[in-house]
C-alpha cells in the first residue's frame, strides 16, 4: 500500500511543477497587459514602475529587487531607467533570461538632433509596434515554457485580435473624420509613435527630460497661437507647471492622459478621444 502511495506521489510531482505559473517580470503596466493576456493562468507578473511613477528615473524598491531573484524571464522595453537598472537585475538573479521586446522595432530620435540624444522608447503607444511586441512576447514564453505553447498562442490570437480592434476604432476616430488641425501640444513627447500611426505631429513641450527654457517657452506658445493649438496634453506621471503656463498664454485647457495605462485597449482608446476632441476644435 505504502508502495502504491509512494508511486502515486510521483506522478503527480511533474503535473504540480508544471501547473506552477511562470514568474516574470516588465518594466511598465501595459506590459503586463500583453503578458498577462497572451501567458493567461500560466504566468505571475511582476510590475518595476509602479503607478503614479516617472520610468525615466524610477528606482526599483528592496522588495521588488528581492521578488525579481524569482524570475525566469525580463521582458525589457527600452524604458530609460532600465540602461541603469537591467545590469543590476542580472547580477541579482544570473538565471533571469532578459527579453528584449523591441527586436524587430526601429526606435527613432527626437527631431532636436541634440547630441546623445536617446532613442524614443513609447513603442507601446502604437499597435503596430505593439503586434511586433506581442510576438516577441510569444517566442520568448514558449521557449520557456514549452508545454503551455498551446496555450501561449491562444492568448497571442487573443492580444493580436484586441490590437487590431484598437487599431481599427482610432483610425475611424482620428484618419477617418475631417479634424480642423492634426498637430497637438503635449507635455511629455509619449505620443511620438501613436501619432506617427495616425497621421499627426506631436509638439512636445519637454525635450530630452529638461523642461523647456523661458526662450524655448515663448517659442512654444508662438507655435501654438500658428496652429491654432488650444489644448496641452499632460501626463500624471510628470509636472504640469510649464503646460499651464502655455495653455493659460493661448487661453486654452490642460487635458490629461494616461501613457501608462494597465488597460491598455481602455487607456489607448482614451487618447484618441482626448484627441479627436481637442483636434476637431
Amino acid at each position: 500500500m505504502r508502495r502504491l502511495l509512494f508511486v502515486f506521489l510521483l506522478c503527480l510531482a511533474p503535473l504540480s511543477a508544471s501547473a506552477a505559473p511562470l514568474d516574470v517580470a516588465v518594466s511598465i503596466l501595459p506590459q503586463k497587459y500583453f503578458v498577462q493576456t497572451i501567458g493567461g493562468d500560466q504566468v505571475r507578473v511582476q510590475v518595476m514602475v509602479r503607478p503614479g511613477y516617472d520610468p525615466a528615473i524610477y528606482a526599483p524598491t528592496p522588495r521588488q529587487l528581492a521578488e525579481l531573484s524569482q524570475d525566469r524571464l525580463y521582458f525589457a522595453i527600452g524604458a530609460p531607467f532600465e540602461r541603469a537598472w537591467l545590469p543590476r537585475f542580472i547580477a541579482a538573479n544570473p538565471h533571469m533570461r532578459i527579453v528584449d521586446t523591441q527586436r524587430g522595432i526601429q526606435r527613432l530620435l527626437p527631431t532636436t538632433g541634440l547630441p546623445g540624444a536617446n532613442p524614443n522608447p513609447h513603442i507601446w503607444l502604437s499597435p503596430p509596434l505593439v503586434r511586433v511586441q506581442a510576438a516577441n512576447i510569444l517566442r520568448a514564453l514558449v521557449a520557456a515554457d514549452p508545454a503551455h505553447a498551446a496555450a501561449f498562442r491562444r492568448g497571442y490570437a487573443k492580444l493580436i485580435a484586441t490590437i487590431d480592434s484598437v487599431d481599427t476604432r482610432i483610425a475611424h476616430e482620428l484618419l477617418n473624420t475631417n479634424l480642423g488641425n492634426r498637430r497637438f501640444m503635449v507635455f511629455h513627447p509619449a505620443l511620438y509613435y501613436f501619432a506617427r500611426s495616425y497621421d499627426l505631429q506631436e509638439i512636445p513641450i519637454q525635450i530630452e527630460g529638461k523642461e523647456p527654457s523661458p526662450r524655448e517657452l515663448a517659442a512654444l506658445i508662438q507655435t501654438a497661437h500658428r496652429d491654432h493649438i488650444k489644448v496641452v496634453f499632460v501626463e500624471p506621471q510628470f509636472s504640469q507647471k510649464a503646460a499651464r503656463t502655455i495653455a493659460a498664454q493661448l487661453g486654452g485647457r490642460v487635458v490629461s492622459i494616461n501613457p501608462l495605462p494597465e488597460d491598455w485597449p481602455a487607456g489607448m482608446l482614451a487618447i484618441a478621444k482626448a484627441l479627436r476632441t481637442a483636434l476637431a476644435q
